[in-house]
């Protein structure tokens, strides 16, 4: 698999300057642990090259980048190295024409026009957006995206925490790059478990799971009917008629015909259904093949996963707005 089709199905690259090559293995090792088994290593001090090949080495399933590649040596070093891919703050054509002579996958940094129109011509649709806060973030990158509705981005620098849900949200954000999963500080003071909760963290953000509505089965179209009505009456939500379901406002589903689930379904919102997939499905859940929705552009919308919870299927569906599950 393309490094970058990776990095899309997890959203989060830790972006990081190892201090010390002995810290490179215990700081993967954490990642993993927290759901994150990738890393991009800047290439910022003189230790970086051993650290790439030393977690290469050590996890060879981990996607492996190399950052802060500024010239055609450093890129040749990431490549003797074991990086995956390599990762540029600006456009070089050097490193451009390198990278496709040897096929190393490679992420410019394109945040003008003329620099994504440059980017589209030698065949790049995932671009790096840097420094992405200090350009307007996720309001930026929604302008540029459309006259250039084909390319999306992975955005690096004042990502945090408390933003990355909005990110998360933007269709046109392939991932985030960054620190706060594994701060300086943390990797100085030798904090593993610290870096694993933080990691787990920000993958609940990413996925932002939380519950969209109840659908419940009902034996024939009059008794779905009826069922929404009545939950309109008690909550004083509007009744809204539909094919194959009425809704008691954008609570209840009433289905008029079977739906997966032996009572019904419980639909969770999640910003990404790809996402969402790929999370379940290293915890050993799958979706059933039959009940798959896609939009327009081929991405997932919705899917049901094949297991039940107390007779009610799971149903995932994506939505825009960042909320947390509570």
């Amino acid at each position: 698999m393309n490094p970058f089709e990776r990095i899309k199905e997890f959203g989060i690259i830790p972006v990081i300057k190892i201090p010390d090559e002995s810290l490179a293995e215990p700081l993967a090792q954490a990642l993993i642990a927290g759901g994150l088994p990738l890393i991009e290593i800047t290439l910022r001090n003189n230790c970086a090259i051993a650290c790439i090949k030393r977690v290469k080495k050590t996890f060879p399933e981990m996607c492996v980048g190399a950052g802060t590649v500024l010239t055609v040596t450093q890129a040749e070093a990431a490549k003797e190295a074991g990086a995956d891919f390599v990762v540029a703050p600006g456009f070089d054509s050097d490193i451009v024409e390198y990278c496709k002579k040897i096929k190393m996958p490679f992420l410019p940094g394109c945040v003008t026009p003329s620099e994504i129109a440059k980017g589209l011509n030698n065949g790049f649709k995932i671009l790096k957006f840097f420094p992405s806060e200090c350009l307007g973030g996720v309001k930026t990158i929604k302008e540029l995206c459309g006259p250039y509705q084909e390319i999306s981005f992975v955005a690096t620098s004042g990502i945090n925490m408390d933003n990355l849900g909005e990110y998360m949200a933007c269709n046109k954000v392939a991932a985030v790059g960054g620190s706060f999963v594994a701060p300086a500080a943390m990797i100085q003071k030798k904090d593993w478990d610290g870096i694993t909760a933080l990691s787990k963290k920000a993958v609940e953000i990413s996925l932002g799971f939380h519950l969209a509505h109840i659908g419940i089965n009902n034996r024939n179209a009059i008794e779905g009917a009826k069922t929404a009505q009545r939950f309109s009456q008690i909550l004083g939500i509007p009744y809204i008629s539909g094919n194959r379901s009425d809704f008691a406002g954008d609570i209840v589903e009433s289905c008029k015909e079977k739906f997966p689930g032996t009572a019904g379904h419980i639909a969770i919102g999640t910003l990404s259904v790809e996402r969402a997939v790929v999370y379940l499905k290293q915890k050993g859940f799958s979706i059933r093949d039959e009940f798959v929705g896609r939009d327009s552009d081929g991405k997932l919308k919705a899917v049901y996963l094949k297991d039940e919870v107390a007779g009610f299927a799971l149903h995932l569906l994506r939505t825009t707005k960042y909320k947390s599950f509570c």
